[in-house]
């Protein structure tokens, strides 16, 4: 019986492990944005992993189950091509994240020759003397909170399809409105504005990181609360 209740151990940590094992399904859509579910919602979904993944596992599953390019769950008006002048800290930031403008969106690439939302904002973010985690939703536990009204250029915009699944999409604010990012629907890395657009709908936290030798600035002229301007 000893035996018996030995082995039962030994094996109950796996059947455990096994039983709160689950497949996520999911894909990535044309806007950059990751929609994942528990479930396979629609012929979109792929089965992609059991449980819980890390960044390249996740690349890796979806390249696998060819889980890229479906269409966004939400649609909204098309982005507008003119985005006027930006701001000093706005261009400073343009700057420093030079070698990658224009470059081609790439799934879990981090060079200019093809970068993510993530891969991004950890490349400029380097530029400033900080070293960011690989993942959008570890990013967005860094730093603090900051209000759509209190935004400043710098500060870390993070979105998500579906909020219980958690974050999908990150950028970096450049101040009126725009955030540089890389997205497969403008063919990578550029400047978009928010207000009116998918991403506004889809915005959920903004966080602002120390940067080395860059102070907090002042914020932005208020806007209408839970709005970026």
């Amino acid at each position: 019986m000893a035996a018996v209740a030995l082995a039962a151990a030994l094996l109950w940590p796996a059947l455990a492990d096994r039983a709160a094992a689950r497949t996520i399904y999911g894909y990535e859509d044309s806007l950059g944005m990751l929609h994942t579910s528990p479930s396979k919602v629609n012929e979109h979904y792929k089965p992609l992993y059991e449980g819980k993944a890390d960044h390249e596992a996740l690349v890796r599953a979806l390249r696998e189950q060819n889980a890229l390019g479906g269409p966004p769950i939400l649609r909204g008006a098309a982005m507008p091509a003119d985005m006027g002048p930006l701001g000093e800290a706005g261009e400073g930031i343009l700057r420093l994240a030079e070698p990658y403008l224009g470059a081609p969106y790439r799934l879990g690439g981090d060079t200019p020759a093809g970068i993510d939302c993530s891969g991004l904002t950890k490349a400029v973010y380097a530029r400033f003397g900080c070293n960011l985690p690989r993942q959008s939703r570890l990013q967005a536990g860094l730093g603090t909170a900051v209000s759509p009204a209190e935004l400043v250029p710098g500060d870390l915009l993070f979105f998500a399809t579906d909020r219980d699944v958690g974050i999908s999409h990150v950028g970096i604010y450049l101040g009126s409105g725009r955030m540089l990012h890389s997205s497969p629907r403008r063919g990578g890395v550029g400047v978009d504005r928010l207000s009116g657009s998918d991403y506004e709908r889809w915005f959920v936290a903004a966080r602002r990181v120390p940067r080395p030798g860059v102070g907090d600035g002042r914020a932005a002229a208020p806007g209408r609360p839970g709005r970026i301007q």
